[in-house]
C-alpha cells in the first residue's frame, strides 16, 4: 500500500509539469527560454512565425554541423610538436664496438654475427660517466687492434670496426644501426643529442616500459629496458618456436626450449626460410609492437683521414708494439689498427615534446562560441533545454500509465458477457441454506407441529434492489484511483 501511494503522488507531481501534452510543453519551452529565436516563433504574426521557424531551425543545423566537426576533430588525437633546446651536462651516450680485442672498463656482451663485443658506459653496474665540455679534449678516444690477419676467409669479407651509439641500459642492434670505422684511419665522430617524447595512448600508438605489449621480451634476461627492435626480433623468435619448435641461434631463447640444429630439426631451416619470408607474419609482430614513447636519438657527423701518417708511423707501430707484445721490433700494420674519436659536437641537446592539439578547453570554447553566435545561447540554454527533454520523458511516461489504466479496464469489462448482476441476484446466490426451512417429510410416529403452520425463516430477508447494479471491482478501484489522482 505504501508503494501504492508513493507512485499515486509521484505521478501527481509529474501532471503538474508545464503541460499535459507535447504542443503545450513546446509552447511553454519558447515562452521562457533564454534563446533568441524560439521567444519569436511564438509572439509573432503568421508570417514572421514561419520565418523565424525557419531561421531558427536553420541555425540550429548549423551548430550542430559546427559541433559535429570539432568533437569529430577533438576525437582525433592530433598532436602538435614543440621543438626546444636544452643546455646542461649529460651522460656520454653508450658505445659498443665488435671485434676479438678486450679493453678496460668494457662489458663483455656475445653478439652472433660478430663474435665478442664490448660496452663502453652502458650503465649496468656504474653510474654513466658524464660528459661537460664539447670537443675531441672531452670525448672517448681509443686504438683498435682488430687483429686482421686473424681473419677467417670465408667468414668476414669486410675488414674493420662495427660501433653503435645508444642509450644507457639498452641492447644494442648493432647489425641493423651501427656503423663502420674503417681500418688504417682515424675516425671522428661528432654526435647531438635529441630527446623525443610522445604523448601515449589515445594520441600516439607508444608504450613506456612496454608492459601493455602482448609480446614477451626476450631480452629482458640482459636486464635491458624495452625497444620496437626487441619486440619484433621476440615477435619473430615466438612465431619460430610455435611453428618449427625450436629458436633461431640470432636470438634469445626463452627458458624450456632448444635451439635449432640439424640433428634435432632436420626441416628447421626451410621452416626459418619460410617464416623469414612471410608478410603476414612481419604485419603481424608490427601491428602488435609498439615504439618506446621516450627516446634518445644520437646524430653522428663523421669524418676520417689515414693514421697514422707516413712521417709518424714508425714510432707509433714501435709504441704499439712494445704496449702489445713488450717486443721492440713493429709487429703491428696500417691494416690492423683502427683510431676512434667520439665526443659531443655541440653541448646543448633539442627535446622534441608531443603536446594535445586539441584539449577540452578548445573544445568547450569552440562549442560555446558557435552556440552563442548561431543561436544568441550560453550553457543556461542548454540546461533549460535538457530540462524541457525530462519533461518530454514525463509527459510520455503520463501517457504511458495512462493507456496501461485503459487497457486494464477494458480487459475488465471484456469479462463480463451481460450486465452487471443486481445486489438481489447477489444475495439469492450467496444464501445460506442452513437457514431455510425443514420441509422434509416428518416421520408417521412424530406428531403435527403446533397449530400445523410452518416454521418462519429466521433472520430478516434483504431488500430487493433490482434497479441498483454493481460496477466490477477493478473499475470501482480505477475509479477511485483517479479521484485521488
Amino acid at each position: 500500500m505504501h508503494v501504492k501511494k508513493y507512485l499515486l503522488k509521484g505521478l501527481h507531481r509529474l501532471q503538474k509539469g508545464p503541460g499535459y501534452t507535447y504542443k503545450e510543453l513546446l509552447v511553454w519551452y519558447c515562452d521562457n527560454t533564454n534563446t533568441h529565436g524560439p521567444k519569436r516563433i511564438i509572439c509573432e504574426g503568421p508570417k514572421k512565425k514561419a520565418m523565424w521557424f525557419l531561421l531558427t531551425l536553420l541555425f540550429a543545423a548549423l551548430v550542430c554541423w559546427q559541433w559535429g566537426i570539432f568533437i569529430r576533430t577533438y576525437l582525433s588525437w592530433e598532436v602538435s610538436v614543440s621543438l626546444s633546446v636544452g643546455f646542461k651536462t649529460m651522460d656520454f651516450p653508450a658505445v659498443t664496438i665488435c671485434n676479438a680485442s678486450p679493453f678496460k672498463n668494457f662489458t663483455s656482451i656475445f653478439y652472433p654475427h660478430y663474435g665478442n663485443c664490448y660496452i663502453f658506459n652502458w650503465g649496468m653496474t656504474e653510474k654513466a660517466l658524464p660528459s661537460a665540455n664539447p670537443g675531441t679534449e672531452f670525448g672517448l678516444k681509443l686504438i683498435l687492434d682488430i687483429g686482421q690477419e686473424d681473419y677467417v676467409p670465408f667468414l668476414a669479407s669486410t675488414a674493420g670496426v662495427r660501433l653503435m651509439l645508444h642509450e644507457q641500459r639498452s641492447y644494442p642492434f648493432i647489425r641493423d644501426e651501427g656503423i663502420y670505422a674503417m681500418s688504417g684511419t682515424e675516425t671522428s665522430i661528432g654526435v647531438l643529442v635529441d630527446k623525443l617524447q610522445r604523448m601515449g595512448e589515445p594520441y600516439s600508438p607508444c608504450t613506456v616500459n612496454g608492459s601493455e605489449v602482448p609480446v614477451q621480451n626476450f631480452y629482458s634476461d640482459y636486464n635491458t629496458t624495452y625497444s620496437i627492435q626487441a619486440c619484433l626480433r621476440s615477435c619473430f623468435q615466438d612465431h619460430m618456436i610455435r611453428n618449427c619448435n625450436c629458436g633461431h641461434y640470432l636470438y634469445p631463447l626463452p627458458r624450456g626450449e632448444k635451439y635449432c640444429n640439424n640433428r634435432d630439426f632436420p626441416d628447421w631451416a626451410h621452416c626459418y626460410s619460410d617464416l623469414q619470408m612471410s608478410v603476414a607474419q612481419r604485419e603481424t609482430c608490427i601491428g602488435m609492437c609498439k615504439e618506446s614513447c621516450n627516446d634518445t636519438q644520437y646524430k653522428m657527423t663523421i669524418s676520417m683521414a689515414d693514421w697514422p701518417s707516413e712521417a709518424s708511423e714508425d714510432w707509433i707501430f714501435h709504441v704499439l708494439s712494445q704496449e702489445r707484445d713488450q717486443s721492440t721490433n713493429i709487429t703491428l700494420s696500417r691494416k690492423g689498427i683502427v683510431k676512434l674519436n667520439i665526443y659531443f659536437q655541440e653541448f646543448n641537446y633539442r627535446t622534441i615534446e608531443e603536446s594535445a592539439a586539441n584539449n577540452i578547453v578548445w573544445l568547450l570554447s569552440n562549442l560555446g562560441g558557435q552556440f552563442g553566435f548561431w543561436m544568441g545561447g550560453s550553457v543556461l540554454c542548454l540546461i533549460e533545454f535538457g530540462e524541457i527533454i525530462i519533461d518530454f520523458v514525463w509527459i510520455t511516461i503520463i501517457k504511458l500509465v495512462a493507456l496501461a489504466k485503459s487497457l486494464r479496464q477494458r480487459r475488465a469489462q471484456a469479462s463480463y458477457a451481460g450486465p452487471p448482476p443486481t445486489v438481489a441476484e447477489l444475495v439469492e446466490a450467496h444464501t445460506n441454506f442452513g437457514f431455510q426451512p425443514d420441509t422434509a417429510p416428518r416421520s408417521p410416529n412424530t406428531g403435527p407441529y403446533p397449530s400445523e403452520q410452518a416454521l418462519p425463516i429466521p433472520g430478516t430477508p434483504p431488500p430487493n434492489y433490482d434497479s441498483l447494479r454493481l460496477q466490477p471491482l477493478d473499475v470501482i478501484e480505477s475509479d477511485s484511483e483517479g479521484d485521488a489522482i
